[in-house]
């Protein structure tokens, strides 16, 4: 079935034969990207989004953005403040499809100094701000079996797709072959690195300081499909935030439990998670679990600081009236573990676009009071990296819609260099020996997971 619009054509399809990695794997291009959810029957988890080929790119270091065409292969550079150029940037459409994302951009914000791995090996450097502008999507609807093509015209002279031609190659076409990949680990930050760290970091929280993100490392060489990696990273840690995103110079890919923030018309939701005990092997050791989650000092205390650090990032984007908490403190089940999540909700200014209101809870030094140069101490001694694995990844729709994950658990891997850190939040009811326990346990399991070959979609 074909519909189209002034700026908007779409074609939907039946999906029963295909899934969002089948899909993936047939659709040709450059600059891939797969968006998914295992919460495939829950809200704006039920759908996936698969898209290649973009219209635009933006690449933002420091107080500068590229912005590379290729309709016309040329690059023009734009120098301000990053999220005033984007909003500047961005294009603005007023599609009204019933999808949370029809089209637009894909990609990531970093914390706000580049990401530099800087080894013996390989030195790199990543952008702070990396989007693809993206005028086709492929939205999958987990709960109808349907494929929907969507095309949105951002330039009237330009000509259309063929989206005919698509549908026939997303049903029929062959998709890449498959192939493992494998692993050299040579370089991470040392446990006593990171305790000596996370201990001067959580020294310095106070009664008017909210939080700090940390994170621990791991730099791999990496032969063979990064794709694969990302197959296997889904099916052994499925979350309510997937995504494999292609660049130029490097992919990220990554599974998130959290939520960063989302805005939907003039909604502002956030999703604060902090708290987490393994999933037990009963029904009746999981209650118990959930129960001791639930009852834990600590965590709680640790929760409520991250609450309220969220509504006050809140109140110089929405009207303050507006801001509730709808949901406290309420336990979450993934595939591994129970979570310990609140919602919080608002009425975004009616002057204010959605890039504002990710700008203002992007996780940042900046925002925790701590010193920027006693942070940054702290941070090189343990051989910690900034940008992407403290910042988030996500969506920003045409219509002004917008929904993005945290990244602290992601994957980077550039020239065949694998980069993945776990990043914790920490706050001054942080439990260190907890905390270390987790660390060691999320960074077994991915060593774990490397051993293993790309499964079957």
């Amino acid at each position: 079935m074909l519909s189209t619009s002034s700026r908007t054509k779409m074609k939907t399809i039946n999906a029963d034969s295909l899934t969002p990695i089948l899909i993936f794997r047939r659709l040709q291009g450059k600059h891939k990207f797969l968006l998914e959810s295992s919460a495939q029957h829950e809200g704006a988890g039920r759908f996936s989004f698969i898209g290649a080929n973009p219209r635009k790119t933006y690449k933002g270091f420091g107080d500068e953005i590229q912005e590379y065409s290729y309709k016309t292969g040329h690059t023009y550079t734009h120098k301000g403040d990053m999220f005033v150029l984007m909003k500047r940037l961005m294009p603005r459409i007023s599609n009204t499809t019933q999808f949370p994302f029809s089209g637009g951009a894909v990609g990531y914000v970093g914390q706000g100094t580049t990401t530099r791995f800087s080894t013996e090996q390989d030195k790199a450097e990543l952008p702070d701000v990396h989007f693809h502008v993206y005028e086709t999507v492929i939205v999958f609807d987990h709960v109808t079996d349907e494929v929907t093509l969507i095309y949105t015209n951002i330039d009237a002279e330009k000509k259309e797709p063929n989206l005919e031609v698509l549908a026939e190659q997303l049903l029929k076409g062959r998709e890449n072959e498959d192939t493992a990949c494998s692993f050299d680990p040579f370089e991470s930050t040392t446990n006593e690195q990171f305790a000596t760290s996370l201990a001067s970091i959580k020294a310095t929280l106070d009664e008017d300081i909210t939080r700090v993100m940390l994170s621990k490392c791991i730099l791999a060489n990496l032969q063979g499909d990064a794709f694969s990696l990302y197959r296997q990273l889904r099916k052994k840690h499925p979350a309510p935030y997937m995504y494999y995103v292609e660049f130029d110079d490097h992919i990220v890919l990554g599974t998130s439990p959290e939520s960063l923030i989302r805005v939907k018309g003039e909604r502002v939701i956030a999703t604060p998670t902090e708290g987490a005990f393994p999933r037990g092997s009963t029904k009746g050791e999981d209650l118990e679990q959930e129960r001791k989650l639930h009852e834990n000092a600590n965590i709680r205390e640790s929760h409520a600081v991250l609450v309220s650090a969220v509504q006050q990032e809140l109140q110089s984007v929405c009207f303050r009236d507006s801001i509730q908490v709808i949901e406290a403190m309420r336990i979450e089940r993934s595939t591994h573990a129970l979570h310990m999540t609140s919602r919080v909700e608002g009425q975004i200014l009616p002057m204010l676009q959605a890039l504002d209101v990710l700008a203002a809870t992007l996780p940042s030094f900046a925002s925790t009071c701590v010193p920027k140069g006693q942070v940054k101490d702290n941070l090189d001694e343990s051989n910690q990296t900034t940008g992407i694995f403290r910042g988030a990844l996500g969506f920003l729709g045409f219509n002004g819609h917008l929904d993005f994950a945290l990244t602290g658990k992601s994957v980077v891997i550039e020239n065949e260099t694998m980069h993945m850190q776990s990043t914790v939040m920490v706050t001054k009811y942080t439990n260190i020996e907890e905390v270390l326990n987790q660390v060691e346990e999320d960074e077994q399991e991915f060593l774990q997971l490397l051993e293993k070959e790309g499964g079957s979609h």
